[in-house]
């Protein structure tokens, strides 16, 4: 009779396991999953191939002014400038990768001189071409900065320099 017990509760014990197994609670659960990319582009660059030159004047009073424009006219208020003297707008070369834009930051008013020993001129109001934002073509643009000198009275004769940068950054 144990061996009929024992097959007995063995029969019982694998239903109850069996039919725990098929009452079980289902579950709503999901997974799902996806990839992941990078892409890595060429750093930008930015190189200065011109300066900017505001050329030869002369100037008796505080406050006259030559311009040079992004494009590289010569424009002047008050000071006398001379013909035949080189004036350029800076020119610099933008790289990077394939067609995309940047933002370009250009000096703020009040933070570039030129000078000659003691005398100094204020540069001011930097523009640029593009403004504001360029955009690469086959990974190069031309960037061109002019900018405003400002006297500041009656100067010393001679050689003005000073030097400013010019930031790129992808948008």
């Amino acid at each position: 009779m144990r061996t009929n017990r024992s097959v007995f509760k063995f029969v019982l014990i694998a239903a109850l396991v069996l039919a725990g197994t098929a009452i079980s609670v289902n579950s709503y659960a999901a997974t799902a999953s996806s990839n992941a990319t990078a892409t890595v582009v060429t750093p930008i660059a930015i190189s200065n191939t011109q300066a900017l030159q505001f050329g030869s004047f002369s100037t008796s009073a505080t406050g006259q002014t030559v311009t040079i424009s992004a494009a590289g006219a010569r424009s002047s208020v008050g000071a006398i400038v001379v013909p035949a003297s080189t004036a350029t707008a800076a020119s610099f070369n933008v790289t990077g990768s394939g067609v995309l834009t940047y933002a370009i930051t250009l000096p703020s008013n009040g933070t570039v001189t030129i000078t000659n020993g003691t005398d100094t001129f204020a540069v001011n109001n930097f523009t640029s071409t593009p403004s504001g934002t360029g955009a690469l073509t086959a990974g190069a643009q031309t960037l061109t900065v002019g900018a405003t000198v400002t006297t500041a009275g009656t100067l010393s004769t001679g050689n003005y320099s000073g030097s400013f940068n010019v930031s790129v950054d992808y948008n």
